[in-house]
């Protein structure tokens, strides 16, 4: 198995990738990320995978779907370009947004899951 990104690294390159994209456009609230720790893929067996969970997050108070769907598209981009994690290929695939209380925040979010799953090139 080769060795995986460090979650804590992968969420800053994420935050750094989107907060790089965004510096030149005015947009307001604020966009939370929230990487899980990465884990091998167990089948098939010899698979050389890796998947995380990847979480996008505004508050719902004043919430638009849009910020979350273009913070998504930029992800999306950024892996494709190898921009956020070089030497990676990464499978982005989304879910469902839902609503939910992040007590260390301390507000309610709306947030959208995300899949990652991650082969070394």
């Amino acid at each position: 198995m080769p060795a995986t990104p460090n979650r804590t690294e992968l969420e800053e390159a994420i935050y750094r990738h989107l907060s790089l994209q965004l510096a030149h456009e005015m947009t307001e609230g604020t966009l939370y990320v929230k990487v899980t720790d990465l884990e091998p893929v167990t089948w098939p067996t010899d698979s050389k995978q890796f998947r995380a969970g990847l979480f996008l997050s505004v508050p719902l108070l004043g919430a638009d779907r849009t910020k979350l769907d273009q913070a998504l598209a930029r992800v999306r981009k950024g892996f494709k370009r190898n921009e956020i994690l070089p030497g990676w290929n990464v499978e982005v695939s989304d879910e469902k947004t839902y609503s939910r209380r992040d007590d260390e925040i301390g507000a309610v979010l709306l947030t959208l899951p995300v899949v990652l799953t991650l082969e070394r090139r």
